[in-house]
Protein backbone atom coordinates (compact mmCIF):
# COMPACT_ATOMS: atom_id res chain seq x y z
CA UNK A 1 0.00 0.00 0.00
CA UNK A 2 1.11 3.09 -1.11
CA UNK A 3 2.42 5.79 1.89
CA UNK A 4 -0.41 8.72 2.38
CA UNK A 5 1.25 12.12 1.06
CA UNK A 6 2.38 14.18 3.56
CA UNK A 7 3.68 18.23 3.90
CA UNK A 8 5.24 18.46 6.92
CA UNK A 9 4.61 21.64 9.55
CA UNK A 10 7.80 23.22 7.92
CA UNK A 11 6.06 23.66 4.78
CA UNK A 12 3.03 24.82 6.59
CA UNK A 13 4.82 27.53 8.47
CA UNK A 14 7.07 28.92 6.16
CA UNK A 15 3.33 29.74 3.82
CA UNK A 16 1.16 30.23 6.29
CA UNK A 17 3.22 31.27 9.34
CA UNK A 18 6.00 33.31 7.57
CA UNK A 19 5.02 34.13 4.29
CA UNK A 20 1.27 35.01 4.87
CA UNK A 21 0.93 35.98 8.49
CA UNK A 22 -0.81 39.07 9.43
CA UNK A 23 -2.41 38.90 5.56
CA UNK A 24 -4.41 36.63 6.63
CA UNK A 25 -7.68 37.88 8.05
CA UNK A 26 -9.84 36.85 10.75
CA UNK A 27 -12.39 35.29 8.24
CA UNK A 28 -9.61 33.60 6.03
CA UNK A 29 -8.17 32.00 9.80
CA UNK A 30 -11.96 30.72 10.51
CA UNK A 31 -11.70 29.27 7.13
CA UNK A 32 -8.74 27.69 7.53
CA UNK A 33 -9.39 26.11 10.91
CA UNK A 34 -12.61 25.19 9.79
CA UNK A 35 -10.35 23.07 7.05
CA UNK A 36 -8.23 21.84 10.16
CA UNK A 37 -5.18 24.66 10.06
CA UNK A 38 -5.37 26.01 13.64
CA UNK A 39 -3.24 29.12 12.99
CA UNK A 40 -3.29 29.81 16.65
CA UNK A 41 -1.40 26.79 18.07
CA UNK A 42 1.34 24.41 17.63
CA UNK A 43 1.36 23.07 13.99
CA UNK A 44 0.59 19.43 13.49
CA UNK A 45 3.20 17.27 12.41
CA UNK A 46 1.95 16.57 9.03
CA UNK A 47 -1.01 17.52 6.94
CA UNK A 48 -2.40 15.25 4.42
CA UNK A 49 -1.63 16.55 0.62
CA UNK A 50 -5.19 17.04 -0.18
CA UNK A 51 -5.77 19.59 3.59
CA UNK A 52 -2.87 21.22 1.82
CA UNK A 53 -4.17 21.57 -1.16
CA UNK A 54 -6.89 23.15 0.27
CA UNK A 55 -5.46 25.46 2.72
CA UNK A 56 -3.80 27.00 0.06
CA UNK A 57 -6.95 27.05 -2.05
CA UNK A 58 -8.95 29.23 1.02
CA UNK A 59 -5.82 31.63 1.45
CA UNK A 60 -5.54 31.95 -2.81
CA UNK A 61 -8.99 32.76 -2.33
CA UNK A 62 -9.51 35.48 0.25
CA UNK A 63 -6.02 36.92 -0.79
CA UNK A 64 -6.84 37.32 -4.29
CA UNK A 65 -10.44 37.20 -5.02
CA UNK A 66 -10.15 39.06 -8.18
CA UNK A 67 -7.43 36.87 -9.87
CA UNK A 68 -8.34 33.73 -11.42
CA UNK A 69 -7.22 30.49 -9.58
CA UNK A 70 -4.12 29.75 -11.44
CA UNK A 71 -2.89 33.86 -10.85
CA UNK A 72 -3.51 33.51 -7.56
CA UNK A 73 -1.65 29.86 -6.82
CA UNK A 74 1.41 31.67 -8.51
CA UNK A 75 1.14 34.15 -5.85
CA UNK A 76 1.23 31.53 -2.87
CA UNK A 77 3.99 30.25 -4.70
CA UNK A 78 5.96 33.56 -4.83
CA UNK A 79 4.60 33.31 -1.00
CA UNK A 80 5.94 30.39 0.32
CA UNK A 81 9.19 30.90 -0.50
CA UNK A 82 9.26 34.41 0.88
CA UNK A 83 8.35 32.50 3.98
CA UNK A 84 10.91 29.63 3.24
CA UNK A 85 13.58 32.23 3.20
CA UNK A 86 12.86 33.08 6.63
CA UNK A 87 13.74 30.08 8.37
CA UNK A 88 17.39 28.69 9.40
CA UNK A 89 17.71 26.90 6.32
CA UNK A 90 15.56 29.35 4.05
CA UNK A 91 18.49 31.88 5.31
CA UNK A 92 21.35 29.48 4.32
CA UNK A 93 19.86 29.23 1.13
CA UNK A 94 19.13 32.63 0.12
CA UNK A 95 22.92 33.44 1.04
CA UNK A 96 24.11 31.09 -0.97
CA UNK A 97 21.68 31.48 -4.03
CA UNK A 98 23.69 34.32 -5.63
CA UNK A 99 26.94 32.26 -5.84
CA UNK A 100 25.51 29.05 -6.97
CA UNK A 101 23.05 30.68 -9.75
CA UNK A 102 19.55 29.42 -10.61
CA UNK A 103 20.86 26.51 -12.68
CA UNK A 104 22.33 25.37 -9.05
CA UNK A 105 19.67 26.59 -6.89
CA UNK A 106 17.15 24.48 -9.35
CA UNK A 107 19.29 21.43 -8.98
CA UNK A 108 18.80 21.56 -5.19
CA UNK A 109 14.86 21.95 -5.18
CA UNK A 110 14.29 18.42 -4.95
CA UNK A 111 16.46 18.33 -1.85
CA UNK A 112 14.50 21.08 -0.71
CA UNK A 113 11.64 20.08 -1.45
CA UNK A 114 11.74 16.79 0.26
CA UNK A 115 12.57 18.13 3.68
CA UNK A 116 9.04 19.72 3.22
CA UNK A 117 6.98 16.23 2.59
CA UNK A 118 7.17 12.73 1.82
CA UNK A 119 6.49 12.79 -1.85
CA UNK A 120 8.34 15.19 -4.18
CA UNK A 121 10.43 13.52 -6.44
CA UNK A 122 12.37 16.54 -9.34
CA UNK A 123 14.34 15.30 -12.47
CA UNK A 124 16.38 18.36 -14.17
CA UNK A 125 17.72 17.96 -18.05
CA UNK A 126 19.80 20.60 -18.71
CA UNK A 127 19.88 21.85 -22.26
CA UNK A 128 22.28 24.84 -21.82
CA UNK A 129 24.02 26.31 -18.74
CA UNK A 130 20.85 28.63 -19.02
CA UNK A 131 18.06 26.62 -19.60
CA UNK A 132 16.78 23.51 -17.66
CA UNK A 133 13.47 21.11 -18.14
CA UNK A 134 12.37 20.51 -14.78
CA UNK A 135 9.80 17.68 -14.09
CA UNK A 136 7.92 17.36 -10.79
CA UNK A 137 5.94 14.14 -9.68
CA UNK A 138 3.67 16.50 -7.80
CA UNK A 139 3.39 20.36 -7.81
CA UNK A 140 1.85 20.37 -4.40
CA UNK A 141 -1.10 22.48 -5.65
CA UNK A 142 -3.89 22.45 -8.47
CA UNK A 143 -2.10 24.53 -10.49
CA UNK A 144 1.13 24.22 -11.29
CA UNK A 145 1.46 27.91 -11.36
CA UNK A 146 1.90 27.71 -7.57
CA UNK A 147 5.63 26.24 -8.45
CA UNK A 148 6.09 28.42 -11.16
CA UNK A 149 5.63 31.41 -8.96
CA UNK A 150 8.10 29.68 -6.20
CA UNK A 151 10.84 29.71 -9.01
CA UNK A 152 10.49 33.05 -11.01
CA UNK A 153 10.96 34.15 -6.68
CA UNK A 154 13.98 32.20 -6.63
CA UNK A 155 15.38 33.25 -9.64
CA UNK A 156 14.85 36.59 -7.84
CA UNK A 157 17.14 35.43 -4.74
CA UNK A 158 19.48 33.88 -7.37
CA UNK A 159 20.12 36.60 -9.26
CA UNK A 160 19.08 35.65 -12.29
CA UNK A 161 17.41 38.06 -14.93
CA UNK A 162 14.62 37.54 -17.68
CA UNK A 163 13.32 34.38 -16.41
CA UNK A 164 10.70 32.55 -18.44
CA UNK A 165 9.36 29.50 -16.84
CA UNK A 166 6.76 27.40 -19.38
CA UNK A 167 4.31 24.73 -18.15
CA UNK A 168 5.21 21.34 -21.18
CA UNK A 169 2.80 19.31 -19.45
CA UNK A 170 0.74 19.00 -16.76
CA UNK A 171 -1.53 15.69 -15.80
CA UNK A 172 -3.78 17.05 -12.74
CA UNK A 173 -0.19 16.10 -10.36
CA UNK A 174 3.05 15.65 -12.08
CA UNK A 175 4.21 18.72 -14.68
CA UNK A 176 7.21 19.40 -16.82
CA UNK A 177 8.46 23.18 -16.52
CA UNK A 178 10.99 24.87 -19.84
CA UNK A 179 12.70 27.13 -17.85
CA UNK A 180 15.06 29.76 -19.39
CA UNK A 181 16.82 32.81 -18.16
CA UNK A 182 20.10 34.64 -18.16
CA UNK A 183 22.50 35.18 -15.10
CA UNK A 184 23.30 38.27 -13.70
CA UNK A 185 27.29 39.87 -14.22
CA UNK A 186 28.87 39.37 -11.73
CA UNK A 187 30.29 42.74 -9.58
CA UNK A 188 33.40 40.97 -8.64
CA UNK A 189 33.98 40.71 -12.78
CA UNK A 190 33.58 44.05 -13.66
CA UNK A 191 35.28 45.65 -10.36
Amino acid sequence: MPLEKQVFATTVEALFVRGLGARLSSEARARLLEAGLDLEHPLAISYPLEQWKTFVRIASEALYPDLSPSEAHGWMGEHFLEGYLQTFVGRVVAGLAPAFGLGLTLARISQDLRGGNNFSEVRLVDHSPQHVELWMNDVLCDHPSFMVGLILRAQQVAGAHDVHVEVLSFDATGCTFDIRWTEAVSRVANA
